[in-house]
């Protein structure tokens, strides 16, 4: 029986590895030119035509990696049974796979510290625009109006807006807070000027017996106005509907100014209608009245006229004097906090922009004018 030499050089190659054999029935095998050794002996398939693979120990002592197949051959009539078997040396397949698995390894590690380094390089460039907000973050602790530079790198922008509206945030509840501690102290001034004028009432030795209600009411608007501070709330905030008759009120702080600027110097006019009333409680319009009146008090030439009118729904209240009034210009800038015409005349420079604060808080309308005859009227307006 003659076989041909394989496709593959190396099966013709000695000790290649690679070696094939076929075994005739009762004959002896013939070998590739690769062989060197004893034929293998090996265990014909079960099946014929089916493939078979076997690991087996040659008579050389290595291993090999074996696929046989079982067939049969007719030649002039005669069938002849076959067991062809290719063989390789299983150091020769493991070394490949050996050499393979070091040169990934190596190429593995090799990636793997260049990746840490990158990430390492990464991490170091991509935080240094942090190391600037830091210096930025130190620099407000000791300018508080200082903001961080918007001239920043994309990635840290929002963190930038982030911060500085932070900033913004806190520079506004600090300015509240000042505003509000400015309100409290100038809300307290009406209670204080009351008892004032109460304490001139006792030295003198007139009528006393309303004086223990005049000082209960005083204190307990003082304690109003101190506790509603302190919340940091106003009444109309909390969602309630608030009102009160206007009349009294005003009585009550009418005549507490004629104690205090003296009843013969300043003519009086109200003009109160008898069911009169507005969206404030007793405190709040107390505190509202008592600004105004207290600025009307200071312009005055010799008289002062107050009226009011209308429901919580729909009303006015009023105050007006015959001093020398706003110029148009300063009409607008009087309003804000702090602004005061003229330096030489007591007082802060609070009392209408809390008059202002207080009626923004319930959709009421401060409107300052000038009068015809000379004089400033300050109106409140609601409902219109």
């Amino acid at each position: 029986m003659t076989v041909g030499e394989l496709g593959d050089p190396r099966f013709s190659q000695p000790l290649s590895g690679y070696y094939w054999q076929v075994t005739q029935e009762n004959g002896a095998p013939v070998l590739s030119a690769s062989y060197w050794a004893q034929p293998l002996d090996l265990e014909p398939p079960a099946e014929r035509g089916k493939l078979a693979f076997a690991t087996i120990v040659g008579s050389d002592g290595e291993v090999y990696l074996t696929g046989s197949w079982r067939i049969t051959l007719e030649h002039e009539g005669e069938a002849r049974e076959l067991l062809v078997a290719v063989a390789i040396d299983q150091t020769s397949v493991e070394a490949p796979i050996s050499s393979f698995r070091r040169s990934v390894t190596m190429a593995l590690a090799l990636l793997g510290t260049f990746l840490v380094l990158a990430s390492w390089f990464t991490v170091r460039i991509g935080l240094k625009p942090l190391d600037k907000v830091k210096a930025e973050v130190n620099l407000v602790k000791t300018k508080p109006g200082q903001r961080l530079s918007t001239d920043c790198a994309a990635e840290v922008a929002p963190l930038v807006k982030e911060v500085n509206d932070l900033l913004e945030s806190q520079e506004q509840a600090v300015e509240t807070a000042r505003a509000r501690a400015s309100t409290l102290a100038h809300g307290l001034k009406t209670p204080l000027t009351v008892m004032r004028a109460l304490a001139q009432d006792l030295r003198s030795g007139g009528d006393v017996s309303t004086i223990p209600d005049e000082i209960d009411y005083q204190v307990t608007s003082t304690q109003h106005l101190v506790e509603r501070e302190l919340a940091r709330t106003r009444d109309q905030m909390s969602g309630q509907v608030v009102q009160c008759k206007t009349g009294p009120v005003l009585r009550k702080l009418v005549q507490a100014f004629q104690r205090r600027v003296g009843g013969d110097d300043v003519a009086w006019t109200m003009d109160i209608a008898p069911h009169a009333v507005c969206p404030f409680d007793e405190f709040a319009l107390t505190e509202l009245l008592g600004n105004l009146i207290d600025n009307a008090t200071k312009w005055t030439g010799d008289k002062i006229a107050i009226s009011a009118g209308g429901t919580a729904i729909r009303g006015f209240i009023q105050v007006s004097d015959n001093g020398p009034g706003i110029s148009e210009a300063e009409l607008a800038s009087v309003m804000r906090r702090g602004k005061r015409l003229d330096e030489t005349v007591p007082g802060h420079g609070l009392g209408l922009s809390i008059v202002q604060d207080m009626v923004a808080q319930r959709d009421v309308d401060l409107i300052l004018s000038n009068l015809p005859d000379g004089g400033l009227n300050a109106r409140l307006e609601w409902g219109s």
